[in-house]
């Protein structure tokens, strides 16, 4: 068995709450600006963002991920999300029961390539493992870093207006939804600007 978890702890919502106040015309008060429906857009933008990232298989975000392996694979490693902007380690339970890293120098990250796949260097070879589940673990940080420093991934425009106009949808339907869940229903104006970054096409 193989499993991609992500740590679930986002380093910023590439939509800050300003902006989405902005997108719903929301009014602010006091110092510092707040609204009553501050709460529920904060989740709203959580659950957008989840939204975008089931359809089109990417990485939004920016957090660590984890990919899990019961072997290495005879080729390339597809860490099922893009884009991939490092590798933090590459670990495995050898054939006696010991953990150990893989040296960063025997294999390159593709973050071209969609999904983003870790390749072997020339004339290197994946190391054995103990027949256990799980005996390889991949650690790697992935999303764009809008609103995180330095912001060398930035997402782009039509990812973003994507998801404001999914806020704006959950807004206005807002007894309709359960935001503590993956909202599954996307407008059909954000999943138009979706689809020509995804990468999970039929799924």
């Amino acid at each position: 068995m193989s499993g991609l978890s992500p740590s679930n702890n986002v380093a910023a919502e590439p939509i800050t709450l300003a902006q989405a106040r902005l997108h719903l015309k929301l009014d602010t008060s006091g110092s510092p600006p707040s609204h009553p429906d501050d709460t529920l857009v904060t989740a709203l933008i959580a659950a957008s963002r989840e939204s975008a990232e089931k359809y089109t298989g990417l990485a939004i975000a920016n957090q660590t991920y984890t990919l899990t392996l019961d072997r290495f694979p005879d080729a390339e490693i597809n860490l099922q999300i893009s884009k991939v902007n490092s590798i933090t380690s590459i670990s495995y339970v050898d054939t006696n029961g010991a953990t150990q890293t893989f040296s960063s120098t025997k294999y390159t990250l593709d973050n071209v390539t969609k999904p983003s796949v870790i390749n072997l260097n020339y004339n290197e070879k994946w190391p054995d493992t103990r027949q256990q589940p799980n005996a390889v673990t991949v650690t790697f940080n992935a999303g764009y870093t809008d609103n995180v420093s330095p912001n060398t991934n930035p997402i782009p425009k039509s990812i973003n207006q994507a998801m404001l106009l999914n806020i704006g949808h959950l807004y206005a339907n807002r007894e309709a939804i359960n935001v503590g869940n993956i909202v599954n229903e996307i407008p059909l104006g954000a999943m138009h600007l979706l689809s020509q970054h995804r990468i999970n096409i039929g799924l």
